[in-house]
């Protein structure tokens, strides 16, 4: 079989768009019914949830993309800008997309949430590990003092959230119990959000049964308070 040059660049370039998270939003609507905003969490796409989307199957869905080498707030415009009108929306949020998800609770009508290993409280990790890396964004903004989480604890959420904590696969070098990326502790943090511990691994929570259990409940939820 013999592909064309230009037909390989293209599929290059989609590749290259998957990874640095450039890919433009997807957008799926057959109801009237609420969006569902899935928000990747940092250094991933859309893509990865896709087996969450195959066992939750809801009828519109926004898949956003935002890359992790630029700024939060950039970010959090961009998202926002895509979303805006289209509601009311539902956010599901996958570690930093958590807490995009959270600071979408300002910008657009959001009836109900749910945030997977979401460190709310900030990395004390990004704390040091800025001053290592000192060009990568993340570092700055997830730091347990940065703008972007300062602002989030000063968010008082009135709508159903659940938090799901994760558990398993600790490493040494992170300050207490953690998932491997995320404090447990951090992502306990909030006091307005419901806390559901499963025993998995940061990632490990995106091909979950449990975890897109956890989604569609609080959806029917949040879907059942609208009409």
């Amino acid at each position: 079989m013999v592909f064309s040059s230009q037909r390989l660049n293209s599929n290059m370039l989609n590749y290259i768009k998957q990874i640095f998270g450039t890919l433009p939003a997807q957008e799926k609507r057959t109801t009237n019914d609420i969006n569902v905003i899935w928000c990747h969490g940092a250094n991933q796409t859309s893509l990865s949830f896709k087996y969450l989307q195959s066992k939750t199957q809801f009828p519109n869905e926004i898949m956003v993309n935002y890359s992790s080498m630029n700024r939060f707030y950039d970010n959090l415009e961009m998202i926002a800008d895509t979303v805006k009108g289209k509601g009311p929306h539902f956010v599901v949020g996958h570690s930093m997309g958590g807490l995009y998800a959270l600071h979408l609770t300002q910008y657009v009508r959001v009836v109900g949430g749910v945030s997977i290993s979401t460190p709310f409280r900030g990395s004390s990790t990004a704390d040091w590990a800025k001053y290592i890396v000192p060009s990568y964004p993340l570092f700055k903004d997830i730091g347990r003092k940065s703008d972007p989480i300062k602002q989030a604890n000063e968010i008082k959420l009135d709508i159903p959230w659940t938090q799901i904590v994760t558990t398993a696969g600790g490493v040494p070098y992170h300050n207490g119990p953690n998932d491997g990326v995320c404090t447990i502790a951090s992502m306990q943090h909030r006091t307005d959000m419901t806390h559901t511990e499963v025993n998995h691994t940061h990632y490990e929570t995106m091909v979950s049964d449990r975890v897109a259990e956890i989604v569609s409940t609080c959806y029917s939820r949040a879907l059942s308070k609208v009409h």
